[in-house]
């Protein structure tokens, strides 16, 4: 493989981690402060009008929908918001590692499996919010397009595990080890100069 390759290779690894890391991060912040609480609101908004609450009541018919629709399409929204929750968190943990990309990249097309349902479903009910196309499908698709960059590391090298060294993990082990190493030092100094060796 020549220097130019080997630079290719580097930069696919590169941008694939950084691409997966931050799509992974991302997925997981949308899912709890959107989807989740969509799918909160539209359940406990059912429960209410359930209970007869004046407010919620009129809201559901100025919407033309019954509460058990509201409550099915909560549930839905909870479902998917955790499933890119645990998605997100994959990718994440996953994205500096090119000997798990292929189990990475099944999940990510699985989740844009999920999501294009569920925007099918949105649409047929006439909730859909086109907000929701960003965190539903475009974002998905720009994680897929990280993982498959850590796809052809993998192919152009089998034997990588890793997108970049953990260099800083290694670093940190030699650290912790050097204060080991010059306790023993000092220890033997110590039983030298007990015994009444000079000091070296």
């Amino acid at each position: 493989m020549d220097q130019f390759e080997k630079q290719k290779i580097e930069r696919q690894a590169l941008n694939g981690k950084m691409t997966m890391m931050f799509g992974g991060i991302f997925l997981m912040f949308s899912a709890i402060t959107s989807t989740l609480m969509y799918g909160i609101n539209f359940f406990m908004t059912a429960q209410q009008a359930d209970k007869g609450v004046a407010e919620y009541v009129e809201l559901l018919k100025k919407a033309g929908v019954g509460s058990t629709f509201l409550r099915v399409a909560g549930v839905c929204f909870l479902l998917v918001g955790i499933y890119e929750i645990i998605a997100g968190f994959i990718t994440a943990k996953n994205s500096n590692r090119i000997d798990k990309s292929l189990f990475t990249m099944k999940i990510i097309i699985s989740l844009l499996i999920v999501e294009i349902m569920m925007q099918v479903y949105l649409f047929l009910t006439g909730l859909m919010n086109f907000g929701f196309l960003f965190t539903a499908i475009l974002l998905p698709l720009f994680m897929l397009w990280g993982v498959t960059r850590l796809r052809k590391v993998a192919k152009a090298d089998p034997e990588r595990v890793y997108a970049a060294k953990p260099a800083a993990r290694d670093k940190s082990r030699q650290q912790s080890a050097a204060p080991k190493k010059s306790i023993r030092e000092r220890a033997a100094m110590q039983a030298r100069e007990d015994d009444g060796e000079p000091k070296q």
